[in-house]
């Protein structure tokens, strides 16, 4: 292709979601214009609204993007191989790291700050990331129920209560800015912390033995 081609649609919808990302993180949803945002891309606001048709478009498009990124290849249960307490530690620890991340606390204090006037950002965030996550989730935790390495339960509710119990006090530290940084040691220990609780509440019996025995001794 010559160094002069015009620039493809997906490329220049690409750029367009870059900036928009950048302008959201920053700025946050209402603060953020369509007019700013085609002014850094170079074009019309006419351009830009045959790409999106208004604002809260764009956004689900930012969303739909940064949640593919990022929980996609976290959630890909076609990893999920092998011993489960060693299997849902490395999850934990690769889930925190994403979890704790300065782009991703910055995305989740925008959809926070923004969802109780515009609803359908928050039911947006949560459709293409956490939901997905859950339902994969549920997978792997169905295929470890018919191994008899998790007693016979819900797994959908299974899932729910892992991510839940993934997320706790290092989340919301970061969150509130009560830390800046979170160390891998910190890390680590909640990773071991999570998956031995929840090994004990749905672990078969004997996972779930030797989980409530390392609780009772810590």
């Amino acid at each position: 292709m010559s160094l002069h081609a015009k620039p493809s649609r997906d490329d220049r919808r690409a750029a367009i979601l870059e900036i928009a990302r950048a302008a959201f993180l920053r700025d946050g949803y209402a603060n953020t214009s369509m007019s700013q945002i085609a002014a850094s891309v170079g074009g019309s606001k006419a351009t830009l609204y045959n790409y999106f048709p208004s604002k809260k478009d764009l956004f689900v498009a930012v969303a739909d993007e940064e949640t593919a990124q990022i929980f996609t290849p976290l959630f890909d249960v076609s990893e999920m191989r092998g011993d489960i307490r060693t299997v849902l530690e490395k999850f934990v620890r690769r889930f925190l790291v994403l979890l704790l991340s300065d782009d991703l606390i910055a995305f989740y204090r925008v959809i926070v700050a923004e969802s109780a006037r515009f609803p359908e950002i928050g039911a947006t965030a949560y459709e293409f990331g956490m939901k997905r996550g859950l339902e994969n989730m549920a997978g792997y935790f169905t295929e470890a129920i018919e191994r008899g390495e998790l007693r016979r339960t819900n797994a959908l509710v299974a899932a729910e209560h892992f991510l839940d119990l993934c997320s706790g006090q290092l989340h919301r530290k970061r969150l509130w800015a009560v830390v800046c940084d979170v160390s891998q040691e910190a890390i680590d220990t909640q990773a071991k912390r999570v998956v031995t609780a929840f090994l004990a509440a749905y672990g078969n019996d004997e996972l779930s033995r030797v989980a409530r025995a390392g609780i009772e001794m810590n």
